[in-house]
């Protein structure tokens, strides 16, 4: 007797946000899909990113194999470069963990398998922008401050800090100008 098999859907509204996500982010994104499940691929001169949304957990769990293989294949198909270093799957479900410890154990083992490529799995997202950027973080450039709270030269507010601990303002500033030369610190004393 053969054993039924499982069906693996997308839950294409929280794709959709992390495709948005990442279009925002500048990156290459492309759809795929597998049969049911639909999936994005996301790339920019760092990272090559597979994401994954299932309406469930146990979708989740299933399926992280068929993805990750599918994204194994394109890194060893194309010239990924060093980016095959930094090769994500990452697995995302509305779905709220019941914190079984046969769900708890799935998710530990997705988290910490490294062979071939990094996963991240989030149970519990919320379908909202914010919620999804929280969990793509890795992969989001960080915001730049409009009103940044140090507005002069890093290297002369050094030198007052350091003058204002006692050191000799002519030491800091040869200091400064040996780390700015690439020079060694003991050349200065």
């Amino acid at each position: 007797m053969t054993e039924p098999v499982a069906i693996i859907s997308s839950d294409d509204e929280l794709l959709a946000l992390a495709r948005t996500v990442f279009v925002e982010q500048e990156y290459a994104v492309e759809d795929v899909s597998t049969g049911d499940l639909n999936f994005l691929l996301a790339e920019n001169a760092y990272f090559l990113v597979g994401v994954v949304t299932t309406p469930t957990l146990a979708q989740l769990l299933l399926a992280e194999g068929l993805v990750e293989g599918a994204l194994s294949d394109r890194l060893s198909a194309g010239d990924a470069g060093p980016k095959v270093w930094d090769a994500y799957l990452v697995l995302l479900t509305q779905e709220r963990s019941p914190e079984t410890a046969l769900v708890t154990k799935g998710l530990f083992e997705i988290n910490y398998d490294t062979a071939r490529l990094r996963r991240i799995a989030h149970a519990g997202v919320d379908l909202n922008k914010d919620a999804v950027m929280a969990v793509l973080a890795p992969f989001v450039a960080p915001a730049e401050l409009e009103n940044p709270l140090i507005t002069e030269n890093p290297f002369q507010l050094m030198i007052r800090v350091l003058a204002s601990h006692g050191i000799e303002k002519q030491l800091a500033q040869r200091a400064v100008d040996a780390f700015e030369q690439g020079v060694p610190l003991g050349n200065v004393l």
